[in-house]
């Protein structure tokens, strides 16, 4: 039996891990979120960091299409600043 090789090398982003086990096409999700497809490949590799705009575009394109709750970190390890912020917000939602 034949292993696939990944596309890269290195340790896999906590992104491109939950699409692997998710098993979304790279396209269909970036088309939605409305993100550019290399775009995406490249979060998923690691080569770019996302922008607050992206981050919450997957996050809410992963929860529609899930129809459940996706977090912000279940997709993207977050700088500290990042985690106070999501942290606010999630203090309000649970309000």
């Amino acid at each position: 039996m034949r292993k696939t090789k990944p596309i890269w090398e290195g340790a896999p982003s906590r992104l491109d891990v939950f699409m692997r086990a998710w098993g979304v096409p790279s396209a269909v999700y970036a088309r939605r979120s409305g993100i550019s497809y290399k775009h995406l490949l490249r979060l998923r590799r690691g080569e770019v960091d996302p922008g607050r705009r992206v981050m919450m575009a997957l996050t809410d394109t992963a929860s529609a299409m899930l129809s459940r709750p996706v977090y912000m970190v279940e997709l993207f390890e977050l700088t500290t600043a990042d985690e106070a912020i999501y942290q606010a917000l999630m203090e309000r939602v649970t309000k």
